[in-house]
């Protein structure tokens, strides 16, 4: 089966012009015979007349013709021309006929009128035949005569077969001209898919939010319809993603109850009790912030735009007055037009758990820079704390890794701004430098 819509209406038109081409060699070869043949029977009924005209009566009072026509064929036995008179019980024919005779069809001709007929003839042949009934006037007695001229039809045929060979020629030429012309029509008729195609990428690759208008009116309608499913997809994302924040809302407050519980137990000494209250806390912190995760990055949109300072700097602010930001020196250093291919509430969220692990491992100095670099935001979020063993690494990048077993959090921080950065074609790279524990989020620009 052909897939290819070009390549079907390509076929479909080579298709209908050479069945076009077939039926106009046959039309006008079936025109040219019989135009031929009109001529041929023009020309018999010349010879027709010039024979009734040479009928006489011979010196034994019977009837000859004493002027034949006048081409030599007629002499020339089985030449392919003849002529046949019938007049008063008398057959004369033609040298040309030699011992044979034409085998006229038995009808009724009027006087005067000229009958045309396809008859058998000599050597198998086919002859088309002119026949007139005539009176012959008082001084040959008034006498009834049927005369005939007949032709081999063959000199039709072999018209007509040089006319087709004459003529494919310029079958083959125009066919051609008129498949380049399909071919050249039907990539104008589906260069507007094209462009719905390049369009619908756009939408994806992030560089275009709608397919739009400008196409033609029967591919207008799809247009329309991309339009307004794409329209339709980011509302239901919208509302998906209302839904998740309103659930992770809600349950944030009873397990922030339960770590205060915690924390009151372990107060107390009873860290057995506080461990296992703690472990649930953390086993259920995980699952909403997996749901959250996946239910935003379901809903990416590839025309997302994220201005990256002023996201950086209500992070800051953010995390700057809480216990482990405060007293720390804060310092934000990215251009102000610097914008990243990313959902802003996504690179909130990844910046936020980057910022907050550096403001809980810091001694003194967080620092938080961005630079584009070949078409890529480099975001780098720098702390001078003790950093981490490169082998650990790994660990930590997995959800629920952690370095500390009884600090607070689910352990989802990093693994959380990694699935954030691969769901938008970036990459995390974290590592300890001179300045300390360096965490750089790679995303594409704009």
């Amino acid at each position: 089966m052909i897939r290819s819509l070009r390549t079907r209406l390509v076929a479909a038109g080579l298709a209908s012009i050479a069945l076009a081409l077939a039926l106009s060699a046959a039309g006008l070869s079936l025109l040219f015979e019989r135009h031929v043949e009109r001529r041929l029977v023009a020309e018999l009924s010349v010879q027709l007349d010039q024979l009734v005209a040479g009928l006489d009566r011979g010196p034994d009072g019977g009837f000859v013709v004493v002027r034949q026509p006048g081409d030599p064929r007629f002499a020339q036995p089985l030449s392919g021309l003849y002529w046949q008179v019938e007049v008063a019980g008398t057959e004369l024919r033609a040298r040309s006929l030699w011992d044979e005779r034409l085998a006229l069809p038995v009808d009724v001709v009027p006087d005067g009128t000229v009958h045309v007929h396809r008859i058998p003839g000599p050597a198998d042949a086919t002859l088309l035949a002119v026949e007139r009934r005539v009176i012959l006037p008082p001084r040959l007695g008034e006498a009834g005569a049927r005369v005939a001229v007949a032709l081999d039809r063959a000199e039709v045929a072999r018209a007509t077969a040089a006319f087709r060979a004459d003529l494919l020629p310029y079958l083959l030429v125009v066919g051609l001209v008129l498949a380049l012309a399909s071919v050249a029509q039907v990539r104008v008729g589906l260069r507007p898919l094209a462009r719905v195609a390049k369009r619908v990428a756009a939408v994806r690759a992030g560089t275009a939010r709608r397919v739009g208008a400008g196409f033609p009116t029967e591919v207008a309608p799809l247009a329309g319809e991309l339009d307004a499913l794409i329209a339709a997809r980011e509302a239901d994302v919208a509302t998906a993603r209302a839904r998740a924040a309103d659930l992770a809302h809600g349950l944030r407050t009873p397990l922030q109850a339960l770590e205060g519980d915690v924390a009151r137990l372990r107060a107390r000494g009873d860290d057995a009790l506080a461990d296992d209250i703690a472990a649930v806390v953390a086993a259920m912190s995980r699952h909403v912030e997996r749901e959250l995760a996946r239910a935003r990055l379901a809903g990416r949109s590839a025309a997302a735009r994220a201005a990256v300072r002023p996201i950086a700097e209500r992070v800051v602010a953010v995390v700057r007055r809480t216990p482990d930001g405060a007293g720390k020196a804060w310092q934000v250093a990215i251009p102000e037009t610097l914008e990243a291919r990313i959902d802003p509430d996504d690179l909130t969220e990844a910046l936020g758990n980057l910022v907050e692990n550096a403001a809980r491992h810091a001694r003194a100095v967080v620092r938080v820079d961005a630079a584009s670099e070949a078409g890529r935001i480099r975001l780098r979020v720098i702390d001078d704390g003790p950093g981490i063993p490169q082998d650990a690494l790994d660990a930590v990048l997995l959800r629920g890794g952690r370095l500390d077993a009884r600090g607070s959090g689910a352990g989802l921080g990093l693994a959380i701004v990694l699935e954030i950065a691969e769901a938008w074609g970036g990459t995390l790279a974290c590592g300890t430098g001179p300045e300390g524990f360096c965490a750089t989020l790679d995303l594409p620009g704009t």
